[in-house]
């Protein structure tokens, strides 16, 4: 595995969310060079981060949820 592979990887996985990208830096994880090891990491933490603040924003208010039950 290359270091510019698992860098690509983690930008799929912290921009876009993609799950085959997460898969892979898993995978990555389990390197014997301790900063592809690192990198896949570090990409895998920010892009959790990233993942909770997308579905943050796509959940409706919960006002919107509540006057759609009364009026839908």
């Amino acid at each position: 595995m290359d270091s510019n592979y698992v860098f690509l990887c983690g930008v799929m996985w912290c921009r876009f969310g993609q799950q085959d990208a997460a898969t892979e830096l898993l995978r990555a994880t389990d390197s014997p060079d301790p900063d592809m090891k690192a990198l896949a990491w570090a990409m895998l933490a920010k892009g959790a981060g990233r993942v909770e603040e997308f579905e943050k924003r796509a959940q409706p208010p919960s006002g919107a949820i509540l006057r759609e039950g009364l009026c839908g």
